[in-house]
């Protein structure tokens, strides 16, 4: 919101005082100075995993954090009974929504189901091989993994 003349209109929670001061800086200043507030209010806040771990539904397995957001794999609620359904594994994108009244939220959006197999893989290049494999057959290690992974 701005006055007529373009210029913004002040919170009225803020010292004259300092409304003056930031009106006296020049574009260079107030970039560097949004970003210190910027910085200032993540210092301030709840660690994302934090607040994922207090209101997520389920058992939380993993949180990815990537700063602007996080990707949390977690079993959901068993709906027949007051644990979790440990036979799904589900992928959700995570991230913090402003609310109107300033508040903020956290904005969880299913990416899907991930599915359990049995596979094999090569720890030197990496490869998928078939499960009854003891030596790559890529790179001829026989280093080799016989574990479930998630796909």
């Amino acid at each position: 919101m701005g006055n007529s003349n373009g210029e913004p209109t002040p919170p009225d929670d803020l010292s004259e005082a300092l409304i003056q001061r930031i009106d006296a800086l020049e574009l260079p200043e107030l970039k560097s100075l949004l970003s210190y507030v910027e910085q200032r209010i993540d210092a301030l806040r709840t660690p994302i995993e934090e607040e994922i771990e207090a209101n997520a539904a389920g058992e939380v397995l993993n949180i990815e954090n990537h700063g602007a957001y996080a990707i949390v794999r977690k079993h959901p609620p068993d709906p027949d009974d007051d644990g979790v359904n440990t036979e799904i594994t589900s992928l959700y994108h995570v991230r913090r929504e402003p609310q109107i009244d300033g508040t903020e939220s956290l904005h969880w959006a299913y990416l899907g189901d991930v599915h359990n197999n049995a596979q094999t893989r090569c720890e030197s290049c990496g490869r998928t091989l078939d499960d009854d494999v003891d030596t790559c057959p890529h790179c001829g290690s026989d280093d080799v993994d016989h574990s479930d992974t998630e796909e």
